[in-house]
C-alpha cells in the first residue's frame, strides 16, 4: 500500500502544477480510510532506556546534539533504531540497536 501510494506521489511530482490543482479542485476533501493488521513487536524497555544513556544525548550516527527535548521531562530527544530490522530477525539488543537524531532515523529507512 505505501509503495503504490509512493508511486503515485512520483507520478503526481511529474505533473505540472496546473494539473495538479485542477485534480485538487475536483478531489474528495475528506481522505478515505481503510483497516489495516499490522504486526507489532513487543520491544524490551531496558534496551531503549540503555541505548539513550548510552549516547549521552548525542546521535549516535552523525555526532550531533538531539535537536530538541522532550516535552514530557525535557531529556534529549532521539530514537532508537535497530541496525537488523527486528522484521528481518533483528535482535532487541544493545549491540543491534542505536539511538539517532529523528533525520538520521529517516535517512536510515528511506534514504540513499
Amino acid at each position: 500500500m505505501e509503495a503504490k501510494f509512493s508511486e503515485e506521489v512520483d507520478k503526481a511530482i511529474l505533473s505540472s502544477s496546473t494539473e495538479r490543482l485542477k485534480r485538487l479542485s475536483q478531489a474528495n476533501r475528506l481522505p478515505c480510510s481503510v483497516r489495516v493488521s499490522t504486526k507489532v513487536f513487543l520491544r524490551n524497555p531496558d534496551v531503549v532506556a540503555e541505548v539513550l544513556y548510552r549516547a549521552r544525548g548525542v546521535c549516535e550516527k552523525c555526532g550531533e546534539k538531539a535537536p530538541f527535548s522532550r516535552r514530557t521531562d525535557g531529556s534529549p530527544y532521539l530514537e532508537v533504531h535497530h541496525k537488523v530490522r527486528l522484521a528481518d530477525d533483528g535482535e532487541d539488543t544493545l549491540d543491534n540497536a542505536i539511538a539517532v537524531c529523528p533525520n538520521c532515523h529517516r535517512e536510515l529507512h528511506f534514504g540513499v
